[in-house]
């Protein structure tokens, strides 16, 4: 009975020990149908690049985003900035002599390094009037006027305007900045264009940004001009007593004028002389009709 018991579990033994050799054996063994083919891991193809009308277009938006969403730099220590100031001013009074007057100006823009812009004289029946127009170094326009100053009781009017450009003036100089880059970007693009057509769309955008460069780098030019220089208008006049005319040259203006009257009068005659005739005629004829008609009544 032990031998057959013993016998039954050996037997039980080799079948689970073949079995577990079967699982390992198919495990490793098992391959793959010869029609089964397996595909490489795709790679992502990069995008085409842009057509140069895309690139003008893209040209433009990265302008737009540089003009009007451009990020504040904040930096930590603020840097001072040179204020721009335009500086001018008109002043009047009375002097006793034009002549001496006038040559003391002309010495002082020597002295001053300024210069004459505007120089007029006007004469009226009761005073001569000299009008100047000097432009001054903005940093020597406090003493010139001081020196104009001397010698002069009292002034009719004395008027200094100051006008703040900083700015406008940091900013044409920033659009200038970025017009420039802009021009630079659309040469490179235009070395690359291929067709007639391109090339005549880039030239059209870079002559639109030539354009409006010019015109603020003339904008800036006139402010530098402004800023360098200041304006002042002088105005000094001497009082002249009125004589008047005599009885005598009074009479003879008198017959002067009425004989020019009269030619005049006559002359205007002359020019109407067709207007005048047919005056006539309409007038012979209504009172040659008003005659008959009253002759027809009393017969």
């Amino acid at each position: 009975m032990k031998n057959k018991l013993s016998f039954i579990v050996a037997i039980l033994g080799f079948v689970l020990f073949s079995c577990g050799q079967a699982e390992q054996t198919e495990s490793y063994t098992l391959a793959l149908p010869d029609d089964l083919e397996i595909e490489p891991p795709r790679t992502k193809e990069p995008p085409p690049p842009p057509s140069l009308a895309q690139q003008i277009d893209l040209k433009q938006v990265d302008e737009s985003q540089t003009e009007e969403e451009q990020p504040v730099k904040i930096s930590d220590e603020p840097k001072a900035v040179e204020r721009k100031l335009i500086k001018n001013g008109r002043v009047g009074f009375q002097t006793e002599d034009l002549g001496k007057t006038h040559q003391r100006i002309l010495s002082l823009t020597k002295k001053y390094n300024a210069y004459i812009a505007d120089d007029e004289t006007v004469k009226r029946y009761d005073q001569t009037e000299h009008n100047l127009t000097v432009r001054i170094p903005a940093e020597k326009f406090d003493n010139f006027l001081a020196d104009v100053g001397e010698g002069v009781k009292e002034f009719d009017y004395k008027e200094i305007n100051t006008q703040d450009v900083t700015a406008e003036y940091l900013d044409v100089q920033t659009r200038i900045k970025t017009k420039k880059e802009l021009e630079s970007r659309y040469l490179e693009i235009l070395q690359k264009a291929n067709t007639v057509t391109d090339m005549l769309e880039v030239e059209r955008q870079l002559g639109e940004v030539r354009s409006e460069i010019e015109s603020m780098e003339g904008r800036l030019k006139y402010l530098k001009n402004q800023v360098s220089f200041s304006t002042l208008n002088i105005s000094f006049y001497k009082e002249v007593p009125y004589e008047g005319d005599s009885f005598v040259d009074r009479l003879g203006n008198g017959f002067g004028e009425g004989w020019q009257g009269l030619l005049m009068f006559i002359v205007g005659l002359v020019h109407v002389w067709p207007f005048l005739i047919i005056f006539g005629i309409a007038l012979w004829l209504i009172r040659r009709f008003w005659k008959r008609r009253r002759n027809s009544t009393t017969v």
